[in-house]
């Protein structure tokens, strides 16, 4: 493995460990930033890195700053910093695509979907109309185009293409009406759009809070045992609590041995913050 390779290492681990200290499976972490689980699979495995504004997400989502995740990828003071590639890889079009589709999620690959459909759907109308396709053409392309935007929205999870389906009803009515092309799609698009604004609110009303709640917030104000002393001076520590052991550091910046009972009063990133524990270990405490 090059040193470079072993830089890189670092952050795919560190947001593996992050991960896994919530409690969470890919699948969860993935719904959370809105990518498809394939993704995180991929920045874990070191074979990319997440957009800027996802990392930035992360960072403010779990209490980790950027130089937690990426510090071991920079070189320290005094190392010598590797040679560039003389070649930089190439970077296709193929290649640049399929790394934008695997950065979506399910929702926003159906939502591609249904928007493909209807330029497919209004590119064949325009070919109609340019071949000489006459009134009952139209109607049944504009029926065509219900079914389709009803099933993609039928088998999707989310709003996808219903907006589409009163615009297509509203071409279906002008073909009916003998109205020309430009009409019908001029209704097509209007009517359209003045479903997506009419349904925006809902939309937003739906999206917003889908956060995956974890389970990794209530070793807070527990009891746990110190497995390895902790002394943040050295950079070490750590506690047993809930069937996992967490890296700790102290609140107030004492020794806290190996052994000793201590409070986890919060948590930063993937550490737990604690201080010694003041009483008695209560129910609360994880018995091992």
């Amino acid at each position: 493995m090059t040193d470079r390779e072993e830089r890189r290492m670092a952050f795919g681990e560190r947001l593996q460990e992050l991960r896994r200290a919530r409690g969470m499976t890919q699948e969860d972490f993935a719904a959370q930033l809105k990518v498809s689980r394939q993704a995180v699979s991929k920045w874990e495995s070191c074979r990319g890195y997440p957009e800027l504004e996802k990392i930035i997400y992360i960072c403010n989502r779990y209490g980790v700053t950027m130089n937690d995740l990426f510090c071991e990828e920079v070189p320290l003071g005094g190392q010598e910093t590797p040679a560039a590639p003389e070649r930089m890889e190439s970077r296709t079009l193929k290649t640049a695509l399929g790394d934008f589709v695997s950065n979506l999620s399910p929702a926003n690959k159906w939502a591609g979907v249904g928007g493909l459909a209807a330029v497919t759907a209004l590119v064949a109308l325009c070919m109609l109309y340019l071949k000489g396709g006459g009134d009952s053409e139209m109607t049944a392309l504009w029926i065509a185009a219900i079914v389709v935007f009803g099933v993609v929205e039928a088998v999707t999870a989310g709003l996808v293409s219903i907006w589409f389906v009163p615009g297509a009803v509203a071409g279906l009515i002008a073909a009916m009406a003998g109205a020309g092309l430009l009409i019908q799609l001029v209704l097509f698009l209007a009517v359209s759009a003045a479903a997506l604004a009419a349904t925006r609110p809902l939309v937003k009303k739906l999206s917003a809070g889908r956060a995956v709640p974890t389970n990794a917030d209530r070793v807070l104000g527990r009891t746990a045992r110190v497995t390895e002393t902790i002394d943040n001076d050295s950079a070490s520590g750590a506690v047993y609590v809930d069937g996992k052991t967490w890296t700790a550091r102290s609140a107030d910046g004492s020794v806290l041995p190996a052994g000793s009972r201590v409070e986890i009063r919060r948590m930063e990133g993937v550490k737990l913050i604690v201080e010694a524990a003041q009483k008695a270990p209560d129910k609360k405490e994880e018995v091992v």
